[in-house]
């Protein structure tokens, strides 16, 4: 049985004067159940997450975008552009675009790929790695100060439990999937 947190009704919509402002309006939608309060949570936490991050690593000359790519080639060196538009979810043109970018700033290069010569495999370059050991001080430092007070039996059951959040949506995601596949076959065979 979920637990639920009791707060009072919404008022309707229709009764708030038109000239309130939205964040009037705002104020007034109250999560009904633990989850939806946990779940809000979840969002806020990791917008304000990217954005301590991104303002930090901003006086470095460096975007969310590029940052990204940059620890997706360190990580995967070598690999295609198509496979860091697949692990950064994005699409082939955008990675495309980044690469360039960080082609021209000198902290990635694209050489040809050994089997394919329609692909390149995408490779760090010296001046990337100062970036790297910069992006790594980072995130230390963010870790540092969001888990401050937190135990290592807290980080370990907080892992825990945001682990069984992630499975449940693979899991809601593996099902849609299969219900859009049938559809499609449903569709194909009349």
């Amino acid at each position: 049985m979920k637990a639920s947190i009791k707060r009072p009704a919404l008022p309707e919509v229709e009764s708030v004067q038109a000239d309130e402002s939205a964040a009037a309006l705002s104020a007034l939608w109250v999560p009904q159940t633990r989850e939806r309060a946990i779940a809000l949570k979840l969002t806020v936490i990791a917008r304000q997450l990217r954005q301590r991050f991104d303002q930090t690593v901003e006086h470095d000359g460096l975007t969310r975008a590029k940052w990204r790519v940059i620890v997706a080639v360190a990580r995967s060196a070598g690999t295609t552009q198509r496979a860091i538009a697949a692990m950064l979810e994005i699409t082939e043109v955008t990675a495309g675009h980044l690469i360039d970018r960080l082609c021209a700033d000198g902290y990635i290069e694209r050489r040809e790929h050994p089997t394919d010569r329609r692909a390149y495999c995408i490779h760090l370059t010296d001046a990337a790695k100062p970036l790297l050991g910069r992006l790594e001080q980072v995130a230390q430092i963010h870790e540092n100060e969001a888990f401050a007070g937190f135990g290592e039996e807290d980080l370990l059951r907080l892992d825990q439990l945001l682990d069984g959040i992630s499975r449940n949506l693979a899991a809601c995601r593996g099902r849609h999937e299969d219900r859009k596949a049938q559809r499609k076959d449903d569709a194909a065979a009349e």
